[in-house]
């Protein structure tokens, strides 16, 4: 960077940066006691009654600059390691909640002088984008700067990344850069807005997240939030919302919910800008407040909100936009739906489980017609048996848990005897969990489909049928999270800990290794950056004695040629060809190190991507058979036409679930074929 140039971004920045100063928040008494007050909750009460606190306070500290400063662009290496060596001054068995204020302070007046920095940027609109500059993408190996100089020269790359996006987005507004300069004054306003609460739970959470990553503080405000997340009647489109650096992520989606059913927003997707039917204007959200975002999706039933965001697993920051009409979330909605398919006159019933749903009232009051997912299950068992359907097959997947007491009916509607999951408790003591009343409703073979976002209720029951052998499991790797949480009042507030741990009836936990299936499905992206061993402080696999179970008689060699046949569908299905050529290029990119800023690189890329995308597109469908797109705007709009029906199972482009039935009718076949082998 030449000096001239250097030298005014300085002259810049220093006349502008004291218009939006920053007050310090201090550490009250109070939000003190209370601290302690957690932390001995945390030592008496977590199921790692025994953790390791030696250096606890470092770690604690370098969890709270991890938070917050992932892309290591708003310290440098001198203020990282003042912070470090001063946590050492504290001894092992304890932690400086004063010095967490301290560097959440200094966080949040770093990040006003950044936003005003790129204002004073946006302002003066001196890029040039016909320059040869990179933007490192790829921060998770680097470290901290070694000057205030690096960092500034660091926010000028992201300032021209932002521009450039806004200029080359297919949503592009006309006045990109009074955008930005609004989403970059929200930053500081939002900054501004900070209470102690605000400080206080970042600092308690950074801190009960060292126990591990499912502890967690509830401020009063948020343990409210939490009950109305947690009720069996939501308004809303459906998804669970946390802050990840300036923008609202989606955690997890309500099955049944708007967004879950267009099938188009995902889990670790960001929202960047909000639209009401009733507007002709995006409003850009990046740098808000999580509760006024939450304030703007929110609405009427009925109404629409059109949400434009960035996929997780996109190799470029192009946006998507997706339209929601927000309803009441009831409980029919999370229903599980069944179909019946025909395959080689063989037929396979398809059950759709998105959550172990009950009604807890209806249960506890002893009323009979209450509803549940086991119960919803077991009629449809009865409807397939009473159809002469040959096999089924059990969607798991994005299935994140539920009522463990309908995981255990569920599992007794196919395995009668036995217990469906082991519990040890904090103190050691372990337990058997089952179905004492289980009667078998279907005896027939079966499958369990399973993905990454398949969680705690969905892997005790895919383990528990792997375990049995009484089926077999199709998928992916499943999250991993083997651990139950409770919640505890506190003088303020809630604190959610984790106190038992699942483990499969084999003695092996599900905890961060997941259910591995027995046979693994090609996915568009890498699991590994979602699931429960991506966190750092997950607790680790372990396994303890198995509990004495029977197994049903399965054939081993009628299994493998089962996985044979799948091997070679696999090098030839024009579906499974197609996941595996997206998941190569996802390959390719995701440790990209650098984004170009030179916006003619930027748009031959995107174009080639979407080429890309056409050509396999429609190389898959000429081998199927049909009708290929001219454009990929053609091809665009028939996936915004291609909704979710609430009410049925759509098999037509869900490659996974097609790919699941053709496996169980592998199965169906060969296993006629053996029977006939053994009467000749």
């Amino acid at each position: 960077m030449p000096k001239k140039y250097f030298y005014l971004i300085i002259i810049i920045f220093s006349i502008g940066i004291h218009a939006h100063d920053y007050t310090p928040i201090e550490l009250s008494q109070n939000k003190k006691s209370l601290s302690n007050e957690i932390y001995a909750k945390l030592e008496n009460e977590h199921y790692l009654r025994n953790i390791d606190k030696t250096n606890f306070n470092q770690n604690y500290v370098l969890a709270i600059f991890e938070n917050l400063d992932k892309r290591k662009n708003l310290f440098t290496a001198d203020e990282f390691n003042k912070y470090i060596n001063d946590s050492n001054k504290v001894g092992d068995n304890d932690f400086d909640i004063e010095l967490a204020y301290k560097l959440i302070n200094l966080y949040f007046n770093r990040l006003i002088e950044f936003s005003q920095f790129q204002i004073e940027l946006i302002k003066n609109d001196d890029f040039d984008f016909d320059k040869d500059e990179y933007l490192d993408i790829f921060f998770e190996d680097n470290q901290w700067v070694s000057s205030y100089g690096e960092l500034e020269e660091l926010w000028r790359l992201e300032t021209k990344n932002d521009l450039l996006i806004a200029k080359t987005s297919d949503l592009s507004s006309s006045e990109p850069n009074s955008d930005l300069e609004k989403r970059y004054m929200n930053r500081i306003r939002r900054i501004q807005q900070q209470k102690e609460e605000d400080i206080f739970t970042i600092a308690m959470n950074a801190l009960s997240n060292q126990f591990d990553p499912h502890s967690s503080y509830l401020s009063p405000r948020s343990a409210e939030d939490f009950d109305v997340n947690m009720s069996l009647k939501l308004i809303g489109i459906g998804a669970l919302l946390s802050v990840d650096d300036d923008y609202t992520k989606i955690i997890s989606l309500v099955p049944g919910g708007p967004a879950e059913k267009s099938g188009k927003i995902k889990p670790e997707d960001r929202i960047s800008k909000i639209r009401q039917s009733n507007s002709k204007k995006f409003v850009d959200v990046v740098g808000w407040r999580i509760d006024e975002v939450v304030g703007l999706i929110r609405g009427e039933v009925g109404t629409e909100v059109e949400i434009e965001f960035i996929s997780f697993n996109s190799d470029t920051d192009t946006t998507k936009l997706v339209t929601l009409k927000r309803e009441e979330i009831k409980l029919e909605d999370r229903a599980a739906k069944s179909e019946i398919i025909e395959i080689d006159n063989n037929k396979i019933g398809i059950i759709d489980l998105p959550s172990f749903y009950i009604d807890f009232a209806g249960y506890q009051n002893n009323n009979k017609d209450y509803r549940s997912s086991s119960k919803d299950i077991k009629k449809i068992l009865i409807d397939f048996n009473d159809s002469d359907v040959d096999a089924i097959v059990l969607d798991l997947r994005n299935n994140g848990g539920g009522a463990l007491i309908e995981a255990s009916k569920i599992i007794g509607l196919f395995v009668a005897d036995g217990p469906t999951v082991q519990v040890k408790q904090k103190r050691g003591f372990i337990r058997p969990y089952g179905d004492n009343k289980a009667v078998q409703e279907w005896k027939k073979p079966m499958l369990v489909l399973v993905n990454r976002y398949s969680a705690s209720a969905s892997e005790i029951v895919a383990g528990a049928i792997q375990d049995y052998r009484r089926g077999i499991v199709v998928g992916q790797r499943t999250f991993g999270k083997g651990t139950v949480q409770s919640l505890e009042n506190l003088s303020e507030g809630q604190i959610k800990i984790t106190e038992s741990k699942y483990y499969r009836v084999n003695g092996m936990s599900t905890q961060n290794k997941g259910v591995i299936p027995d046979i693994e499905l090609p996915i568009t992206w890498d699991i590994n950056t979602v699931g429960e061993s991506s966190y750092p402080t997950a607790l680790a696999w372990d396994e303890i004695r198995p509990y004495r179970h029977f197994k049903f008689k399965t054939n081993d060699g009628l299994i493998n040629r089962v996985k044979n046949q799948f091997e070679y569908r696999l090098n030839d299905e024009p579906n499974l060809n197609y996941l595996k050529k997206v998941r190569n290029r996802y390959d390719l990119n995701k440790n990209k190190k650098f984004l170009s800023l030179n916006m003619e690189e930027r748009e031959v890329q995107k174009e080639l991507r979407k080429d890309w995308l056409l050509s396999i597109e429609n190389q898959r469908r000429k081998e199927l058979g049909l009708e290929t797109f001219i454009s990929y705007k053609e091809l665009e709009e028939s996936n915004e036409d291609d909704d979710t029906n609430n009410n049925s199972i759509n098999l037509e482009n869900d490659f996974q679930l097609i790919e699941s039935t053709n496996i169980m009718n592998d199965f169906l076949n060969l296993s006629k074929i053996s029977i006939t082998s053994s009467i000749n």
